[in-house]
């Protein structure tokens, strides 16, 4: 058989068709059985495979990768981006045999992908090291879940009423610090929230504070915010109290002045201290202070607060219902000459903390809330409600 035919037809297809074509015919005219060849105008074509190119003016064929069938044609060639495991060929098809490309590679394992990385079998990659899977302690889990059902039942009880304006004024309620045992309500705070070194930490602002002079004595809830959630309707023993709380210790913190004087009376709803990891336990004590106080939330305060609360999920803070302290309100206060505090002062001079000062000895010490005990004598012996049984200065114990 004349190969002229053939040449020709090579020089004129430089494509796959021309080698399929060349292929069938040595095999035909040389007796060689081959396989049918695949069609090559399937839309969808396997990972290129080396292949012989046409020959060149009559010369032996040259190998070079041919260009993949569109998937969208039969003809028009994309650009090839070199496989990271290219697949190995079959026979030459110069030589007559059949092209058979290897399998494509794919996981052992079908199920991996929805396991998740995190449980690669390790067996697979002995040397590579798998970090350990977060292990969460059932029990301090059930104890946040626990703190935050308390928190949110004590936020859910407060009263929403819209706040209180006008009337207030800083001096009707607040006179100054109190001194017990000669030492004031200011510097027992200090005492309480001094570090081991000697330094103190503005929880508000994360910072360390080395000179108690530059720290200030903050009411969380300060005392205009507690006139308009409910205060404006408190007896002047009630606000000596509560602008003197140190029994409950999340009514005053020690806080740098920049931070305290930054905050000034805002709420929640307009004010969160600058130390975003503090915030947490700022809503919890909050919350703790106005229940303690049966002081009210308006409607925005109440939905910052739910806010932060919802962001607080195995956060790190600390939380005991708050003991409810005596709130007497003016209007029910008894008649002047049972319990009213005389016109020239408001706690019984003999005193202190502030108790009420009542006509003769008309007070026991059953009479005080747990906040008002135990009472030291300004003066020893000087003790009008006889509550110093043992003579030791301290009454109520």
């Amino acid at each position: 058989m004349a190969l002229e035919p053939i040449v020709a037809a090579v020089r004129r297809n430089r494509g796959r068709r021309a080698l399929v074509f060349v292929c069938a015919v040595l095999a035909g005219a040389c007796g060689i059985g081959v396989e049918p060849a695949n069609d090559v105008t399937a839309t969808a074509a396997p990972a290129p495979k080396p292949v012989a190119a046409t020959a060149a003016s009559g010369g032996t064929a040259a190998a070079e990768p041919l260009a993949p069938l569109s998937s969208e044609g039969t003809g028009a060639a994309h650009a090839l981006v070199p496989s990271a495991t290219p697949q190995t060929a079959g026979a030459d098809a110069a030589r007559g045999g059949t092209s058979q490309a290897s399998p494509p590679l794919t996981s052992t394992d079908e199920s991996s992908s929805a396991r998740g990385d995190a449980e690669i079998d390790r067996a697979e990659f002995p040397d590579a090291t798998f970090p350990e899977a977060s292990v969460r302690d059932p029990q301090a889990e059930a104890a946040d879940l626990e703190r935050r059902r308390s928190v949110i039942g004590l936020f859910e009880r407060l009263r929403v009423e819209a706040e209180r304006r006008g009337g207030y004024r800083r001096d009707a309620v607040f006179a100054g610090w109190l001194y017990s045992a000669g030492q004031s309500t200011r510097d027992h705070v200090l005492a309480e929230e001094q570090l081991a070194n000697g330094t103190w930490l503005s929880a508000y602002d994360a910072s360390v504070v080395a000179a108690s002079s530059e720290l200030d004595i903050d009411h969380l809830v300060p005392l205009a915010e507690a006139w308009e959630s409910g205060g404006h309707e408190w007896a002047a023993e009630t606000w000596t109290r509560f602008a003197n709380d140190s029994a409950d210790p999340r009514s005053l913190i020690a806080v740098s002045a920049a931070t305290n004087r930054s905050k000034g009376a805002r709420d929640p709803a307009e004010w969160w201290p600058p130390s975003s990891s503090y915030r947490c336990q700022y809503a919890v004590d909050w919350i703790a202070v106005k229940t303690r106080w049966d002081l009210a939330v308006d409607a925005d305060e109440q939905a910052s607060l739910d806010v932060q609360l919802g962001q607080c999920a195995g956060a790190d803070f600390t939380f005991s219902a708050p003991a409810p302290a005596l709130v007497v309100r003016a209007s029910t206060a008894r008649a002047p000459t049972e319990t009213a505090l005389p016109a020239t002062g408001r706690c019984h001079p003999a005193y202190e903390p502030c108790i009420p000062h009542r006509a003769g000895d008309a007070l026991n010490c059953g009479d005080l809330s747990r906040d008002q005990r135990p009472v030291y004598l300004i003066d020893a012996g000087d003790d009008p409600y006889r509550l110093d049984r043992d003579g030791d200065g301290i009454g109520c114990q």
